[in-house]
């Protein structure tokens, strides 16, 4: 039991590492991406977009910061034996998984929304730009 925690717990933690790393690089460069691709966009679009990239930054590094604690906890639970803090370690695991869950599911909608968001743009872009142009009418 004790070397399962300590190998669950310290993979628990790699996975947290990783994914904090993961998610700071692919935020450089979506930062990278939002500023030198705005020259078609309005300063209102591109706001929107850096603030919905803090916001989906800050909540991801809670979560990875929970699944950290969630491997601490199973390590310090593995390493205490079978006492009354194994079960509260284990149950405080449990509910942070439970938290994890429902803020990984808030997210999910959120980049929903986003998205549907920029479609709608992209949308009134081009309907805006196709009556924009002239029709063209055949010489009769």
């Amino acid at each position: 039991m004790f070397a399962g925690s300590l190998l669950v717990g310290f993979a628990i933690l790699l996975v947290a590492v990783w994914l904090e790393y993961q998610d700071a690089v692919n935020q450089a460069i979506i930062i990278g991406d939002v500023r030198s691709g705005s020259q078609g966009r309005d300063d209102a679009f591109c706001k929107a977009e850096s603030r919905y990239y803090r916001l989906r930054r800050r909540w991801r590094m809670v979560i990875h910061g929970m699944l950290a604690t969630c491997g601490a906890l199973i390590i310090a639970a593995g390493w205490a034996g079978q006492s009354p803090f194994w079960i509260a370690a284990w149950t405080a695991v449990f509910v942070l998984m439970l938290c994890i869950l429902v803020l990984a599911a808030a997210d999910a909608i959120r980049t929903h929304h986003h998205y549907l968001q920029i479609r709608r743009e992209s949308r009134r872009k081009s309907a805006a730009s196709s009556s924009a142009k002239p029709s063209r009418r055949p010489d009769t």
